[in-house]
């Protein structure tokens, strides 16, 4: 028997085999490796996803800039007086906003599936056939959320005249573009970044760091997923912090909806189940503004 005089392990026999029959190095015919979709997405994606959104902000922006110069829907004025009008007219934050929303999107769609060798939808955990077997039930579930979270908020010290309070009043136009956008863009992009990137980003590096013996596994093994959602949750919470004025009250709401949100996503592993309530979520909220202000004819009645 020869040994092998680096490992020192058995080295095979040679045989008579004929040139034919002598396998090819691997490095010739490279063999494709896709990792688990269950492994995915890694908390490496995750990041690439934020990192995405801030070209997407400039581009989604800019292009909005220009088709609404270019369109006179608010006569000549100049570049820079129509990019003053973004922070607090929702008739351009809006559509610069959505405008952000898919192109961070289009990107997203274009780059992952050749990371992971396998469809968007499936690396993200989108399971459509999910939230559409149980559609009437999770958008009840974002109902119900809304109704709690709105009676619960009664009780807290909430800010008067928060921004995305005074954004609405502006026209009714630009409420009915928010009330769209609320329901529609807003809950499927945050639902793919926090509950489709971010919170399975967390849990998988976890438990690579626990399976490498890198974190202690009696330490961290039960408090993985709690861990996570919080770590999604502060986040999430913190993107709506302008919206209501940073104040504490409306930011741990928020923060309870998102562990909700995380919830489903985890339960049912389905990012379409949490977007549907999270989109049913959101309605609750402007379906009692819509009823104070006889269908946004009436916005002064939001300052009473």
């Amino acid at each position: 028997m020869t040994l092998d005089p680096i490992s020192l392990t058995p080295m095979p026999q040679e045989t008579d085999a004929t040139p034919s029959q002598i396998e090819a190095p691997e490095y010739f015919y490279p063999v494709e490796t896709r990792p688990p979709v269950s492994d995915l997405p890694y908390l490496s994606h995750a990041i690439l996803f934020f990192v995405l959104t801030i070209p997407m902000l400039f581009i989604g922006e800019a292009l909005c800039l220009f088709l609404v110069k270019q369109s006179h829907l608010f006569g000549d004025k100049s570049y820079q007086a129509i990019f003053s009008l973004m922070a607090s007219d929702a008739r351009i934050a809006i559509p610069a906003q959505a405008l952000t929303y898919l192109l961070t999107l289009l990107a997203a769609v274009a780059i992952f599936p050749v990371l992971w060798r396998r469809p968007f939808v499936q690396g993200i955990h989108w399971n459509l056939d999910v939230a559409r077997t149980r559609f009437l039930w999770l958008f009840a579930l974002g109902l119900g959320l809304g109704f709690g979270i709105t009676l619960l908020g009664n009780y807290l010290p909430m800010p008067k005249d928060p921004p995305i309070m005074q954004d609405m009043m502006g026209s009714q136009l630009g409420a009915w573009m928010m009330l769209i956008f609320g329901i529609t863009c807003a809950p499927l992009l945050e639902e793919m970044a926090f509950r489709g990137f971010l919170l399975p980003g967390f849990i998988h590096a976890f438990r690579w760091l626990i399976q490498r013996e890198i974190l202690s596994s009696d330490a961290l093994s039960w408090v993985t997923i709690p861990l996570s959602v919080v770590l999604t949750t502060i986040p999430f919470a913190l993107l709506h912090a302008t919206q209501v004025s940073h104040a504490w009250a409306p930011l741990l709401l928020i923060g309870l909806v998102s562990v909700a949100l995380c919830t489903i996503r985890l339960r049912l592993n389905s990012v379409a189940a949490s977007t549907v309530v999270h989109a049913a979520y959101n309605f609750t909220l402007f379906a009692g503004l819509l009823l104070q202000t006889e269908g946004f004819r009436h916005l002064e009645r939001l300052n009473s």
